[in-house]
């Protein structure tokens, strides 16, 4: 996978910044949820727990930047 290029990482924090509602640089379970239903995902809770848990790889039960560029980035 390639790295993003600097307008693409720019679009990427843009997106992040919007759905961390309480601004302290991770996304919650919540979080994660506004962002799936904006996007238009039709996920099960099932499949949203697992989607989550997929993103959230070092299992802290936030999705910090980080997780969130990798994970957007194979979009």
């Amino acid at each position: 996978m390639a790295l993003p290029g600097e307008e693409e990482l720019d679009e990427i924090n843009e997106n992040f910044d919007h759905f961390d509602s309480d601004n302290n640089g991770l996304l919650s379970y919540q979080e994660f949820t506004y962002l799936v239903d904006a996007m238009g995902g039709d996920m099960s809770p099932d499949e949203m727990h697992a989607g989550f848990s997929y993103i959230d790889t070092d299992q802290n039960g936030y999705i910090d930047i980080e997780e969130f560029i990798q994970w957007w980035s194979e979009q």
